[in-house]
């Protein structure tokens, strides 16, 4: 096991979980505002890195304006959430960014280039959407009730989840190797420890905060599994994007962890499961 690695990962947990505590429960004003301007600046520094990752390649995506845009998602859902702007207008902006993404790429584009349209566009509208698409679902938590204990209840089972499996994997995983292409150190046991590790989070808020997790058994057990493995997934699929780039880190934004999709990828694909699941239950 790197227990450099490790103690770099435990610091930044240590350093970011007191940072969103603030912005979670100490300024709850306007549906969570401070906290959600920093969802805004994560989908923009994360668009960014995926341009990045796109560039690494020697793909052509928009230099700037799918990273701007893929800022105004997570804003449009606060102004839905706000109740500024009507029900329904965060999903009609995203075709409306991408309608100007492809518009600018018609006027972008001409003849010596024309091959590289179809690439051009795909690629951009791939950085509009990731990972601010998924991370606008981050924002839409603080529409549910008890906005600042699901935000925490969110992060933890992300957070947990992760620690978890790196932990068990490093230790006792080298055995176990699941052979995945695009991420060949994931091992069964690190899959099990993440699960356990959701259940355990989950277990310690059922007894905390009883009335926000209202389950018995057989829900909570069906939550964590669908928390758990999305978690997994979305760390995977991020992993994909890297190798297929051929590089290690997305960035260099997060000390100790490299960009900071490698620090929000496993809360991507969980994000909008977990809203949905608690709003099932309300």
């Amino acid at each position: 096991m790197n227990w450099k690695v490790f103690s770099s990962r435990l610091l930044l947990v240590a350093i970011a979980f007191p940072v969103l505590g603030l912005l979670i429960f100490l300024a709850p004003q306007l549906h969570l505002l401070p906290f959600n301007v920093a969802v805004v600046a994560a989908c923009v520094i994360g668009a960014l890195e995926t341009r990045g990752l796109f560039q690494a390649r020697g793909l052509p995506t928009t230099p700037y304006l799918a990273a701007s845009l893929a800022g105004t998602i997570p804003l449009s859902v606060w102004l839905e959430v706000a109740g500024l702007v009507p029900v329904g207008y965060a999903h009609a902006w995203i075709p409306f960014c991408m309608g100007i993404i492809l518009v600018r790429s018609i006027f972008q584009t001409d003849a010596r280039r024309i091959d590289g349209f179809l690439i051009y566009t795909s690629g951009s509208i791939f950085v509009l959407l990731y990972p601010s698409y998924f991370l606008s679902w981050v924002v839409r938590l603080t529409a549910l009730p008890q906005p600042s204990l699901s935000i925490l209840l969110f992060l933890c089972l992300v957070f947990g989840n992760d620690m978890a499996a790196y932990f068990a994997g490093s230790l006792w995983g080298s055995s176990t190797r699941l052979n995945i292409a695009i991420s060949p150190q994931k091992s069964a046991v690190g899959f099990i420890a993440g699960l356990a590790g959701t259940g355990v989070v989950y277990a310690i808020f059922r007894l905390a905060v009883p009335s926000l997790l209202p389950w018995g058994v057989p829900e909570a057990t069906a939550f964590c599994c669908v928390i758990g493995i999305s978690v997994i997934l979305g760390d995977l699929v991020e992993s994909g994007l890297k190798r297929s780039a051929r590089v290690k880190d997305s960035g260099i934004v997060v000390p100790g962890r490299g960009g900071l999709l490698d620090s929000v990828d496993s809360m991507l694909l969980s994000a909008p499961l977990f809203y949905g699941l608690m709003r099932l239950i309300r």
